[in-house]
């Protein structure tokens, strides 16, 4: 299971540079593996190169690897693991009854199902391993006959599981009477932090955009021992601030401030890889310390259209009717991913976090003084973990509280 989760961190950072590829600074906030899991669903009933683009993509191909399973030489000439897809589906079980068990400690859904047009029927095999690895189901409805009830159909489904933060997520132009198979992907999450910050502390601060610019955001703040780890080369803080019981944990990556190196959050999404949060974050870097904390309150809300950003990424072939092939899924030769969207929200107040929805750094500890401060006045990263299984459960970029 351990080699599904580092699949999923470098999907999350993949994924994250994509979105990070555009001219003006924005913020960022992604559940990836809630895109891997519902992408899995799709995996585990695509064949040829439908099936090799999404593995490739969301790095499930290295999962097999890792355990040593013998190739199998495809007709097009690629390789292909003969257990590829139940090892990631077999994990991907096994995770998400791990994440379940801890529910009472704070709240996490996952709403992932696929809508199909009813005219394609789905194989009972494909239904039956979706409900056993994935936890969800494939639900029929009439497209092309009555859209709109379709679509006023899933956006009550989603909007349910996500506790009515997430509604209307797909709207009239996205659902018609010529769709077929449809992804949904929305994620729900709250949690209490473990130290709370005083509502009374909480004042208008100035938050740099950049050198140039600020605006007054509410501004949290406590004192209080905290995980913290420097990294020199990168003149960066890294902050650990734990949910009830430290179950899971937000990580708080923040560069130097704009004034001192401009570039310094752009050096730092660079150098971000699976090896290196493992780095950052570990009890050899990170220590235990009084800290002053200065924490933005702040709320997100983002809708992405995955069909754009994953072709972008290498998978084509599922979206497209020619060359899809589901036929895992269902023995229709014309099925194909009409719509994938994914959808968050964020919220971060002095209670804790309410949320929807994805080289050659040397590491120093900081020099010992009476109260380190930790001030998160300009743009930063951040992502959640789970801790037990090093799952990044959200990854987030905040530029403008």
């Amino acid at each position: 299971m351990d080699s599904l989760v580092t699949a999923n961190t470098k999907f999350c950072l993949d994924f994250f540079q994509e979105l990070s590829k555009g001219d003006e600074p924005a913020n960022i906030f992604i559940c990836p593996l809630s895109i891997s899991a519902a992408f899995g669903m799709i995996s585990l009933g695509a064949k040829r190169s439908t099936a090799d683009q999404i593995n490739e993509v969301l790095h499930f191909n290295e999962v097999s690897q890792s355990k040593g399973t013998e190739p199998e030489i495809s007709s097009k000439g690629n390789t292909k693991s003969l257990t590829e897809y139940r090892d990631s589906d077999s994990y991907f079980g096994k995770l998400l009854k791990k994440l379940d068990r801890i529910k009472s400690d704070y709240v996490l859904s996952m709403a992932n199902r696929l809508y199909g047009e009813q005219e394609f029927p789905i194989l009972a095999a494909y239904s039956d391993s979706v409900m056993e690895f994935y936890h969800t189901s494939i639900e029929s409805v009439d497209f092309r006959k009555d859209t709109e009830k379709s679509r006023q159909q899933i956006n009550f489904w989603v909007e349910c599981q996500t506790q009515g933060k997430i509604k209307d997520l797909f709207d009239k132009d996205n659902i018609t009477d010529s769709t077929v198979l449809v992804l949904v992907n929305a994620v729900y999450f709250k949690a209490k932090w473990e130290k709370c910050f005083d509502s009374e502390k909480t004042e208008d601060s100035p938050f740099w955009l950049n050198k140039n610019e600020q605006k007054n955001v509410k501004m949290m703040r406590q004192q209080n021992t905290f995980r913290i780890g420097y990294i020199e080369e990168l003149k960066t803080q890294i902050l650990e601030m734990n949910y009830i019981k430290g179950k899971l944990s937000m990580f708080v990556l923040l560069p130097p401030f704009p004034a001192e190196d401009p570039t310094g959050l752009e050096e730092l999404e660079k150098q971000m890889t699976h090896e290196k949060i493992t780095e950052w974050t570990s009890p050899t870097i990170m220590y235990e310390e009084k800290v002053d904390v200065s924490f933005p309150q702040f709320t997100m809300e983002s809708n992405m259209d995955l069909n754009l950003i994953l072709q972008k990424m290498g998978i084509t072939d599922v979206f497209d009717e020619a060359k899809s092939d589901l036929s895992g899924m269902s023995s229709s030769p014309n099925l194909y991913l009409s719509k994938a969207v994914h959808k968050t929200f964020v919220e971060v107040n002095e209670d804790g976090t309410q949320a929807a929805a994805a080289t050659g750094a040397v590491v120093t500890k900081m020099s010992a003084s009476l109260d380190v401060t930790f001030n998160a006045n300009h743009p930063f990263l951040f992502f959640i973990k789970h801790n037990k299984t090093d799952t990044i459960l959200f990854y987030g970029k905040v530029c403008s509280p």
